[in-house]
């Protein structure tokens, strides 16, 4: 897969048709392999101790399929958030989804505007979130 069909994949199929709709996703693809190649690329790679790593196995590489999985909200979440606005309490969501997915949900939720969520502080991931701690 070229760089340009692996961006394609990623903004046209996992952004815009489900991680924008709320939906999470998982590619499964498959590298057939020794196990001495296996253990040759692990002592190679610090034993894939870091993320950065574990890259090394990401590799020429078959894509699969593209899972889409939806999580609906549990039925009583819409009806907390709203109580918790009316009460003041400003509610946010921390998430390990993909940011586009975060957003989708706390639409959903209520927890944000869809109109608010370019707003600075309002939507973010770790890296940013992280920043803005630190410059408090």
């Amino acid at each position: 897969m070229s760089p340009g069909q692996k961006d394609e994949i990623l903004k046209d199929i996992v952004t815009e048709q489900f991680a924008k709709k709320a939906y999470r996703t998982i590619l499964t693809a498959y590298h057939d392999m020794t196990f001495k190649e296996f253990e040759d690329m692990k002592k190679a790679n610090n034993g894939f101790a870091k993320e950065g790593d574990r890259e090394a196995l990401e590799q020429n590489m078959t894509a699969v399929c593209i899972f889409a999985l939806m999580d609906p909200l549990r039925p009583e979440v819409v009806d907390s958030v709203i109580r918790c606005h009316k009460s003041g309490v400003n509610v946010r969501m921390c998430t390990g989804d993909n940011l586009d997915t975060a957003i989708a949900i706390s639409i959903q939720a209520g927890i944000v505007r869809k109109e608010d969520i370019n707003d600075k502080y309002v939507c973010m991931e770790g890296k940013e979130f992280r920043e803005a701690l630190g410059k408090l």
